[in-house]
């Protein structure tokens, strides 16, 4: 007769004792590997397959804290086969330092250079300033080309020379430096339309001549005298 026992003192499962112990050994021959391991058996482990973003000109392979690498595909290459270029976010934060420190130093050594520059026009600008004040309109020429070989920004160089291709009955050069002053340098320079009219005045272009003392007098509205006294020098 079948007796009932509370679970706690049912000891039937003592009939299963040859099961119990095969799980037991399953159960060791499971961890037989693992102990192998942390005796210094060498394992492979596959690397997780990264998260590929493809954008239509790049593809973000994988992102580190201080390492990115970027495939950019190729005409007839597949994807599959691109190789990663490497660049690491460190390397080119070390070499940001001594990039700065290179741009001050030529910066440095350009404000330099154009100080001497600046020097040797302002030389020649006063030797053209004296040859002129002689009379001598094509060596002046000359010194006021040579300084602006130095400095190609100055309006008072080109206006001078300017004055000098005037003086000397080269009325299209003059106009040309004169241009030059107004459509690079400075639009409303006074001397520049001055000399630029007085040049159309010896062309005998009297349309030329009175547009340029039209736009004088607009963008110099505080110097008619002077405007006013330079025209009747010209007549």
């Amino acid at each position: 007769m079948y007796s009932l026992q509370h679970p706690q003192n049912d000891e039937r499962f003592l009939d299963s004792e040859s099961k119990v112990e095969e799980v037991v050994k399953l159960l060791e021959s499971l961890r037989v590997p693992k102990e192998e391991e942390e005796e210094g058996h060498e394992t492979v482990e596959k690397d997780p397959k990264p998260t590929i973003v493809t954008e239509e000109d790049f593809i973000i392979t994988e992102r580190k804290n201080s390492i990115i690498e970027i495939t950019e595909p190729k005409d007839n290459v597949p994807r599959e086969k691109l190789k990663p270029r490497t660049f690491n976010r460190l390397d080119r934060s070390r070499d940001r330092f001594p990039f700065m420190r290179q741009v001050e130093m030529d910066l440095d050594q350009r404000s330099k250079a154009r100080l001497e520059r600046e020097r040797v026009a302002q030389n020649f600008r006063k030797l053209g300033n004296a040859e002129y004040r002689k009379g001598n309109y094509e060596t002046a020429m000359h010194m006021y080309t040579e300084a602006i070989e130095n400095i190609r920004d100055s309006h008072i160089l080109y206006i001078n020379r300017a004055l000098c291709f005037i003086k000397s009955g080269k009325f299209k050069r003059g106009i040309v430096d004169c241009d030059f002053v107004l459509n690079k340098l400075d639009e409303k320079n006074l001397r520049a339309w001055m000399y630029r009219a007085m040049a159309y005045k010896g062309l005998k272009d009297e349309p030329n001549f009175e547009n340029c003392v039209k736009y004088a007098r607009k963008f110099n509205s505080k110097q008619m005298e002077f405007i006013d006294d330079f025209l009747e020098k010209l007549k």
